[in-house]
Formats: structure tokens, C-alpha cells, sequence
């Protein structure tokens, strides 16, 4: 274990941290890299408690240029501008990578415009982020992307590419996937995510897991490309 680093038991949190923002990007992203060898030890060389003060969280993620780069959030007391989110979320390192990633924005700006453009109507502008920026943001490792940033209402003109992913992935059973929705709503939402659980091509269906209710869903594959819009992730073998 890396030093510092966090605990099996803290990546085991994760799966059952709910959503209360508009952060499931950043926890469908965590939860899913602790489902792969590589994930997990990814999570726990990027977030520690801090050695020399067990209530301050240390989060990296790589800028732009590939620098490597320190955020540390007090667990214990709220900080200025994010009283309510303290409030609202008791995962002490969720909350610490949702500060963490608003100071790396603050001072990179880089996500995506569509992302900034969005924030305007967002009551937590520190919130918003499109899957694949986290990821790289996070791993240092770019991710396997299908139709994220394209204009596309759906995934049925990708099922090609849709089904070659997915049969590797039942192959290899070892993989970090979400699935996105966008415009069009799922559950009552736009532009949500969800982790991709398992996927069954014998019974033509996958299992998908999202943040707020914590219930993994199952649907078979037609549905699923004529419901979402966008898939990202990792095998474990991207991320040796």
C-alpha cells in the first residue's frame, strides 16, 4: 500500500456513498475504477490521509501539461463556499474530491465548454463535468471514449462499435465503464451516470448501477443504445 494511501475499506464506502449533487461524473467514476485490480490502486496512490494530520485528505490529479498535483481538504470542518455540501455529504473523501476538483478547475479552467455553459444553470457551480476530462484528470490515463462530445441523441448509429466494446468487456470481465444519458431523459434525468455492472450477451442485456438510489438496474442492450448517449472507461489492462 502506498503511504498514507486509503483503505480497502475506504474504496468499499464508495459503493454505497449516495449522490446529493451534480457530481455523478466524479462517484460512478470512483466506484467503478474500484472494480478492476489497477482501479484500485490508481485510487489509492491519488487520494491519502495526510500522514502528519489524520483530518486533512490530500486529493492528485494531473494538469494539463502531466504535472502531478496536491489538494488537501480538511475531513473535519467545512471550508468557505461548500458549508452545504459538508452538510449533506458524509463521505469525507467524495467531499474532499468535489473541492478538490473545483480548485483544479479554478486553476486550469479546463473543462469542457459544455460543462461552463451548463454550470449557468446549476445551483453548485463547483459541480459539472464530463466523465472522460475526470477520468484523465484522475488516472493521468485517457479513456476509451464512444460518442461523448458528439451530436448524437443516442448510441444506435454506434452499435458496432457499442458491441465489439461490450464483448470484450463480458470477455475480459475486468473493465471501468459508465454509460451516460444526455438530452434525453432516463429516471427522470438528463445528463446522468452510470456505472456499467455487467454485461450479459448471452441474454442480450446489461446491469447498470447509478449514485443516487444505489439500485442496480438490468435492460437489454436495444434499450440500452436507444437510451444513452455515451460510453468511457478503462480495461484494467489500460491502467498497468
Amino acid at each position: 500500500m502506498f503511504k498514507g494511501s486509503i483503505t480497502d475499506n475506504d474504496i468499499e464506502s464508495f459503493k454505497t456513498a449516495t449522490q446529493h449533487l451534480s457530481d455523478c461524473y466524479l462517484m460512478s467514476t470512483i466506484e467503478t475504477l474500484a472494480q478492476t485490480q489497477n482501479g484500485r490502486k490508481i485510487l489509492k496512490n491519488q487520494i491519502e490521509r495526510d500522514d502528519n494530520n489524520p483530518n486533512q485528505i490530500n486529493c492528485y490529479f494531473y494538469s494539463p501539461t502531466g504535472d502531478r498535483e496536491k489538494y488537501s481538504v480538511p475531513a473535519d470542518k467545512a471550508i468557505a463556499q461548500y458549508e452545504e455540501l459538508y452538510s449533506m455529504q458524509n463521505n469525507d473523501i467524495i467531499r474532499s474530491l468535489d473541492i478538490s476538483v473545483a480548485q483544479y478547475e479554478q486553476k486550469h479552467k479546463s473543462k469542457p465548454w459544455i460543462c461552463r455553459i451548463s454550470e449557468i444553470f446549476k445551483k453548485y457551480k463547483f459541480e459539472n463535468n464530463l466523465t472522460s476530462h475526470f477520468m484523465e484528470t484522475l488516472t493521468g490515463v485517457k479513456p476509451r471514449v464512444i460518442a461523448e462530445q458528439d451530436f448524437n441523441w443516442n448510441l444506435k448509429g454506434y452499435k458496432d462499435e457499442v458491441m465489439k466494446l461490450f464483448k470484450q468487456m463480458e470477455a475480459e470481465k475486468d473493465y471501468s465503464f459508465i454509460i451516460g444519458s444526455g438530452q434525453k431523459k432516463f429516471d427522470g434525468r438528463r445528463w446522468h451516470v452510470y456505472i456499467i455492472q455487467n454485461v450479459d450477451l448471452k441474454n442480450n442485456t446489461i446491469t447498470i448501477k447509478e449514485k443516487r438510489k444505489n439500485q442496480p438496474q438490468t435492460m437489454d442492450i436495444d434499450t440500452a443504445l436507444k437510451t444513452f448517449k455515451y460510453i468511457a472507461g478503462y480495461f484494467n489492462s489500460d491502467l498497468e
